[in-house]
């Protein structure tokens, strides 16, 4: 089995042409991306329904529902992704809905918990969790490179 040489020249080509393939990502325009619904209770009696980024997830259905699941209460999120229901009525969970195959669930109990919790990932722009994901996957390369050199180096430095 023949190895594939690996000089220093061709290492160079290598991350010349990563680094060309990741600028030319960042380039290109955000007009479609992959992404997900979340749900966030602002205040008691007000949640904000969004997309990753922030966006709001206009005339997503909400539904408010109890601790046997039946549903309290159910309506349509306004234009900024707000939806707003009465903190009276008892309700456990919300699910949202925006009849495009994004849907969450929050539960309204634990809110208060779990809004110390926090996700890097959620709230990095896209480009910076891609510059990261990126530059570890750089960092991996970079160190196969130096151990599978480290033969050769122990071998130069013996002759």
């Amino acid at each position: 089995m023949s190895k594939i040489p690996c000089t220093p020249v061709i290492f160079v080509k290598l991350w010349a042409t990563a680094a060309l393939v990741f600028l030319m990502g960042l380039l290109q325009p955000d007009c479609v991306q992959a992404h997900r619904m979340l749900m966030q209770e602002k205040k008691p009696g007000v949640l904000f329904v969004y997309y990753e980024g922030r966006v709001p997830a206009a005339e997503a259905v909400v539904t408010l529902l109890d601790e046997r699941d039946e549903v309290l209460w159910q309506g349509k999120a306004d234009a900024q992704g707000r939806f707003y229901f009465d903190p009276r009525l008892g309700s456990r969970m919300a699910r949202a809905d925006d009849g495009q195959g994004h849907r969450v669930v929050y539960d309204l109990e634990e809110s208060v918990l779990e809004e110390g919790i926090l996700f890097i990932g959620d709230h990095l722009p896209l480009t910076m969790r891609v510059a990261l994901g990126v530059g570890m996957i750089f960092l991996l390369f970079g160190g196969l490179y130096l151990w599978s050199t480290r033969g050769r180096r122990k071998k130069n430095a013996h002759s």
